[in-house]
């Protein structure tokens, strides 16, 4: 509670400051980013707090919206928000270059206090093409806060307030019409575990939410960011919301996408009762892909992304038709290091060009990890998580069409 009211004084009466987010781990490399100036607006007399969504956004990404208290600054941040947010540079920089008669859309499903943070919030998102019509705002709840701590690799732990408003995320009406299976223009609903932290007897509604959108919306549309963050996850919870159920045989359907990086791929084959071999003979190649295929059956899913850090990522696919299943692999982006870069939001990045190329622009699964790779260890090399696309190295620019 201090550190929210003490960010909170310091947001309030400070002219300018850094605009950035948050989250995950992946793809070690570095770079410098540019800083956004801004004036913090006065708080408002009449806020209004609802916004009747328009029409269904292509990706609905679902979960966490909070501040990210790291040494260097305030940062807007959250797995699903920052998936967010580098969607939607994606989607700006494919209408200039594509044939999109209509520019693809994402929009963040999240819930804020009714206070300064929270509407600096959804500002901030607005700001950055991220539709907010599909978020709630809680009576009683603080926006969410999160205190990282930087390790000497740029690697962060984080201390929560608990609760925060992105606990209290309800499944309201037009939540679920969006869901249904007669929706047909969401191609994609993103979620990841961490927004499930509390259970409904803690008074919180974000855990059941998400089950409810994994188990109600079309087959294959779901993608799962997995994100075990000590203590705030049981395995009973990740697998159910995995799976649609206690187990595969209680739903018929499956994620579009399971992505976890290589030590979240150990704690699951545990949890599956599937034989678990670390060790960097098992991290690649014929033995990689095993592992993978073995997993993505029992935790029903027709795609499985295992990232490794600086040595890049795998992808494996069911199979399709006549086809078997594919296996495809990247070794990562390597980029200039220095003091001001941090991993913070590069699994974010990753994921969001992953889900871009594979279910928006349609690319082949190789070419789909090679763009997640490159724009992952760009923002590895960055300070704070969604650093300007523009602003990236020439190679990476010209891979994205920037």
């Amino acid at each position: 509670m201090f550190a929210v009211i003490a960010w909170y004084l310091v947001l309030t009466f400070t002219k300018a400051f850094e605009l950035s987010p948050t989250t995950t781990n992946i793809c070690k490399t570095r770079h410098s980013s540019s800083r956004l100036q801004y004036t913090l607006p006065t708080a408002a007399t009449n806020t209004n707090y609802s916004i009747t969504p328009t029409s269904p956004p292509d990706v609905l990404c679902i979960g966490e919206t909070l501040w990210d208290s790291l040494p260097s600054g305030m940062y807007l941040g959250g797995a699903p928000t920052n998936v967010a947010a580098h969607l939607a540079s994606l989607f700006r920089a494919s209408s200039e270059t594509d044939d999109f008669s209509v520019s693809p859309t994402v929009a963040i499903a999240t819930c804020l206090g009714k206070d300064q943070l929270g509407k600096e919030a959804r500002r901030r998102l607005e700001l950055k093409d991220v539709r907010t019509d599909y978020t709630q705002f809680h009576s009683e709840w603080e926006t969410g806060m999160a205190t990282a701590i930087l390790d000497e690799n740029g690697d962060a732990t984080y201390e929560f307030n608990t609760p925060a408003a992105w606990d209290g995320l309800s499944m309201e009406e037009h939540l679920l019409d969006l869901i249904s299976d007669g929706n047909k223009s969401t191609r994609v609903f993103v979620m990841g575990t961490i927004a499930g932290r509390l259970q409904d007897e803690q008074g919180a509604t974000s855990s059941s939410t998400l089950m409810n959108v994994r188990n109600n919306a079309p087959d294959g549309t779901v993608v799962l960011d997995v994100n075990l963050r000590s203590p705030w996850y049981t395995s009973e919870g990740v697998l159910k919301l995995a799976r649609g159920g206690l187990d595969t045989a209680t739903s018929s359907k499956k994620l579009a996408l399971l992505k976890l990086n290589d030590e979240e791929l150990i704690a699951l084959e545990e949890w599956c009762g599937l034989e678990s071999t670390d060790g960097a003979d098992n991290m690649t190649g014929l033995k990689l892909k095993e592992r993978m295929a073995q997993l993505a059956n029992e935790v029903n899913t027709q795609r499985l992304c295992v990232t490794r850090g600086e040595d890049g990522a795998a992808l494996w696919c069911e199979s399709s038709g006549e086809d078997s299943d594919t296996f495809h692999e990247n070794l990562g982006y390597s980029l200039t290091m220095n003091n001001d870069s941090d991993t913070v939001g590069a699994g974010d990045a990753f994921l969001a060009a992953l889900i871009n190329s594979l279910f928006i622009q349609k690319e082949t699964p190789d070419k789909a990890l090679e763009r997640a790779c490159a724009l992952g260890g760009y923002v590895a090399g960055c300070r704070g998580a969604t650093p300007e696309h523009k602003d990236a190295p020439d190679a990476i620019r010209q891979l994205f069409h920037l």
